[in-house]
């Protein structure tokens, strides 16, 4: 694909055209006109190569001249289910910077020493929206808003259930994260809010078959948690490819 401005468009095929905030952007910002050509996702995988057809004050008409199946970096789905800060420039950075490495959910989470109640929903979509655009991606995360802790612990499934925390003495010991990845596994990993989980909360959760980790041996922030976690995954699945074409050779 030719490195062109990308644009977001979920319904470009049925519509060829962009949506009204994202064509306002190539317009006014851009200085888009007829005969540029555009690079748009649908956000589910998909990247076209477009050339606009048609402008005026408020629409970017498109033709589609080339498609492509964008493959994501990562194997299997990973989701991170964190609670919020109390400050909103940090979970906006946090989202922001998570879209950016690369993952497929975002889940905030409702727990006992949660920081903050009200999240605006519609704001950090567009902060997911625009990250996924800046790091050239066409995968668009899903976002997940006031999930209680609870509610999270009955519905997850995937085969990998991570939950990092920082209390000392708990039984199982807590593990590196190295020690319960494998690759091609859909993968859950929880982090706590500043003032970490309850006791009642962490039991529970390694009842229903959650693996407690450690991140390391600095306090970190909600934010930086969750980064280094999502981090460690791809670290860690960059490893698994590298190992597995040295044993092929």
């Amino acid at each position: 694909m030719k490195d062109l401005p990308l644009f977001y468009a979920p319904q470009l095929r049925e519509e060829q055209q962009l949506p009204e905030a994202e064509a306002l952007h190539a317009i006014k910002a851009l200085r888009t006109s007829i005969g540029d050509e555009l690079l748009v996702t649908d956000g589910q995988g998909m990247l076209y190569e477009t050339i606009v057809t048609a402008v005026d004050r408020r629409h970017c008409f498109v033709s589609i001249t080339r498609e492509q199946i964008w493959n994501k970096y990562w194997s299997g789905r990973w989701s991170v289910a964190i609670a919020p800060t109390k400050s909103v420039d940090r979970i906006e950075w946090m989202i922001e910077k998570m879209v950016e490495v690369g993952v497929d959910e975002i889940i905030l989470l409702r727990t006992k020493h949660s920081e903050r109640k009200h999240i605006n929903q519609e704001r950090l979509e567009r902060i997911v929206q625009s990250a996924m655009k800046q790091s050239q991606k066409a995968l668009l995360p899903a976002l997940r808003t006031d999930i209680n802790f609870a509610d999270l612990l009955s519905e997850a499934k995937q085969p990998i259930r991570l939950i990092a925390h920082c209390r000392e003495g708990m039984s199982p010991e807590r593990v590196t994260i190295d020690r319960a990845f494998s690759p091609k596994q859909d993968i859950l990993i929880a982090i706590g809010p500043e003032g970490d989980f309850t006791i009642e909360e962490l039991e529970e959760a390694i009842r229903t078959g959650f693996v407690p980790v450690t991140l390391g041996e600095s306090r970190l922030r909600t934010e930086t948690a969750g980064l280094i976690a999502l981090q460690w995954l791809h670290t860690l699945h960059m490893l698994s490819l590298h190992n597995t074409t040295e044993n092929s050779k």
